[in-house]
């Protein structure tokens, strides 16, 4: 009967270590990302130690048991047979123990079950840094924003406004304008009206409003 030679036991921490991430919002995740990874790290090394404890008393008792010992026997004397380190007996218990006995089953359920941790891990690590990502975006909107105010209100000190026009340009004119004025600004033609709205004269003759 062929044993594997390397152990599984990484797979629990490494299946448990991903899932807190894996179940997060986005959103939430970007809103304040080092808290919730360290909370979610704190109950993953809770969950770990609890889900291990329990593993290594079923594996303690499992070494007690003829049918693991005779088999354990018989494969280190086949590992030595063919010139190869022999893993150790625990390891070589779980082992057993997760694949059925090194049935042609439960070898293929174990592989499976790999298979589908590698996966999880993969897509958890892909939200992991989509969440990193749209934290970055979110600070640097607020950067932006913040420069933007900075920007806005040293032209306030100045006596100007930002003003967009209805294609979305945007242009700086002063907000100190009185109603009923018309102005020659930076090589346009500016009218007030009575309400204290403001034109642009376009190419073609015609007045169109500029929002501040």
């Amino acid at each position: 009967m062929k044993h594997p030679t390397s152990p599984c036991r990484g797979s629990l921490r490494a299946a448990t270590s991903l899932f807190f991430i894996a179940a997060l919002p986005l959103s939430v995740a970007a809103q304040d990302y080092g808290a919730m990874v360290q909370q979610g790290m704190n109950r993953m090394n809770q969950i770990v130690a609890n889900s291990q404890q329990s593993v290594n008393n079923i594996v303690q008792q499992r070494m007690q048991d003829p049918q693991v010992q005779a088999a354990y026997r018989q494969y280190v004397a086949q590992m030595h047979a063919n010139g190869q380190p022999a893993m150790d007996y625990p390891t070589y218990t779980y082992n057993y123990i997760y694949t059925r006995g090194f049935s042609r089953d439960g070898i293929a359920h174990a592989r499976a079950n790999e298979s589908g941790i590698r996966a999880n891990e993969m897509a958890a690590v892909q939200r992991l840094r989509e969440a990193e990502a749209q934290r970055g975006a979110a600070q640097q909107q607020q950067r932006d924003g913040y420069f933007r105010n900075q920007q806005e209100a040293g032209r306030a000190l100045m006596g100007q406004s930002t003003y967009q026009a209805g294609n979305g340009a945007q242009t700086f004119l002063p907000h100190t304008w009185q109603p009923n004025s018309r102005h020659e600004y930076q090589g346009n033609t500016y009218h007030v009206n009575e309400a204290g709205q403001y034109y642009m004269r376009g190419s073609d003759g015609w007045w169109y409003p500029v929002n501040r």
